[in-house]
């Protein structure tokens, strides 16, 4: 035990340098739980291996449930070994019961991170957010995966949908079947086109924040720019070089998706914006940008749940106001929800200017130039396939393997009218 400046004792830290997070809470309990002080201490003696009389007592009288005392009893090695069997939403409704199983989560944490780094994940995962080392993997690394991986689901089954119709309303066997295998086609897929956005939005971020500018002339804006070739080459080689192509055209549909989803349907292009007073003008390209690079995958599922022309209309208008420091008083938490949780970069964006890519500019002119001729980054046969999909827009049937869109629903058939890349 190590001596504070007060006199009291304070835990000593394990041979990873750590103090035990037992230790932490025991500390908090003290100031505002004084009736979990018995457990802690208790649990602190469980995490260590010290288990004595008296401290089988006072465990006894602080828990009123049997079961809870028995687990608490229970070594680290099997509290590691019960907790790696359980999901990460069991895990985070653990912590949001009680105190002590918050702690007790928390105490393993580093022990879970690196089962699941080493167990769950797989090589796409692991390959696009690569860590030096397993130790190195935090609680916070494993929510932040789950996250993207979530987003990666939802845009799959609403891409899936839009092709082959709600799976729920599915009564075929062979088109569930159908539908299952699209979908299980297109989520690997889409978390490498949510990395891609990622890595294009941390690239911008880091560009346009952090500058030293006057404060007194410069107010927020968000104007347009070219594209940024080396830092998407940069992305393009850590991707796996079987799916730079497959992710790519992906992208390109996923972006023909959110185009004729932001544009009204034909038929509502007359009567409908003359009676129920419509827009009958599709999302401008800038904004299409600004709503890709900044919302990436997760936003992007959101907007197409949206089940009418209007809803995702205004679900597009909100994104891009709640992120205006004029327009919105919550402007702080959504842009943490963007990345940028320094206070002082937050501080920094109401004076600054923030460069999106054009939308034509995002991903194609990289592509473009490793498609060119001298270039060895694709084979003869890659190269010719890639030209004639820049001719007749089916990227879906690339990324699928046959000709999807002769089965597809009929709100397919002008997908390619603005192209898409």
């Amino acid at each position: 035990m190590e001596k504070s400046r007060s006199g009291f004792g304070v835990p000593e830290r394990d041979r990873s340098g750590y103090r035990s997070a037992a230790a932490v809470v025991e500390k908090g309990i003290k100031r505002k739980r004084p009736s979990y002080r018995k457990a802690a201490v208790k649990l602190i003696a469980s995490l260590r291996g010290v288990r004595t009389e008296v401290w089988d007592k006072q465990l006894s009288s602080s828990l009123s449930s049997p079961f809870f005392e028995a687990l608490l009893r229970l070594p680290n090695e099997l509290h590691i070994l019960i907790l790696s069997q359980l999901c990460i939403s069991d895990l985070l409704a653990l912590r949001r019961t009680c105190r002590i199983l918050n702690v007790l989560v928390a105490g393993s944490a580093p022990s879970l991170s690196r089962y699941w780094v080493k167990h769950r994940m797989g090589n796409l995962h692991l390959r696009l957010y690569p860590i030096t080392r397993p130790t190195e993997a935090d609680f916070q690394y494993i929510l932040a995966m789950r996250r993207r991986h979530i987003a990666s689901i939802r845009l799959s089954r609403e891409l899936a949908n839009f092709l082959l119709g709600d799976v729920q309303e599915q009564v075929d066997p062979r088109r569930q079947q159908l539908w299952t295998s699209v979908y299980e086609k297109l989520m690997p897929l889409a978390f490498g086109v949510g990395y891609f956005l990622e890595e294009h939005r941390r690239a911008v971020l880091d560009r346009d924040l952090g500058q030293i500018r006057p404060r007194s002339h410069i107010g927020y804006d968000i104007c347009t720019t070219g594209c940024m070739a080396s830092q998407d080459m940069n992305t393009m080689k850590k991707m796996d070089a079987p799916l730079r192509l497959q992710c790519f055209y992906m992208y390109c549909f996923v972006l023909q998706v959110v185009r004729r989803k932001l544009r009204p349907a034909c038929r509502t292009r007359t009567v409908g914006s003359f009676l129920r007073a419509w827009s009958n003008h599709p999302a401008c390209s800038e904004d299409v940008a600004f709503f890709l690079i900044l919302g990436g995958t997760g936003q992007i599922a959101k907007l197409l749940a949206c089940p009418t022309y209007s809803d995702r209309r205004r679900y597009l208008h909100a994104y891009i106001t709640h992120l205006s420091p004029h327009a919105s008083k919550c402007w702080r938490c959504h842009w943490k929800d963007v990345g940028v949780v320094s206070p002082a970069l937050l501080d920094d964006i109401p004076c600054t200017s923030i460069g999106i890519t054009q939308l034509d500019q995002i991903w194609a002119p990289v592509m473009a130039e490793m498609m060119k001729p001298e270039s060895r980054a694709f084979t003869t046969q890659e190269k010719t396939r890639y030209e004639e999909l820049c001719i007749s827009k089916k990227y879906i049937n690339e990324v699928i393997g046959y000709d999807i869109l002769r089965v597809s629903t009929p709100e397919c058939v002008d997908i390619d009218d603005e192209g898409g890349g």
